[in-house]
């Protein structure tokens, strides 16, 4: 199959690592298994493992956001009434 996104490359089958970026943080989605660009790394994965990617994706969103926030608030800026 000719990859959709570009057209360029037929895609290939494998388990990949897939690296992965959210405000400025990284890090890696292990052993995702799909069908890969060669030339866009453009990856179409079915149902069950666009799930677990999204959910891990969404978990790392989750950690990120709240370190950042939590770096954001010094001891000091809180006042108690």
């Amino acid at each position: 199959m000719k990859c959709p996104n570009c057209g360029a490359a037929e895609l290939i089958h494998d388990t990949r690592d897939l690296p992965y970026a959210y405000k400025g943080e990284t890090g890696v989605i292990r052993a995702v298994t799909g069908d890969f660009c060669p030339v866009c790394a453009e990856s179409i994965l079915d149902a069950a493992e666009s799930s677990r990617v999204m959910c891990e994706m969404r978990a790392q969103q989750a950690f990120t956001s709240r370190r950042q926030v939590s770096d954001e608030v010094q001891p000091n800026t809180i006042q108690e009434s």
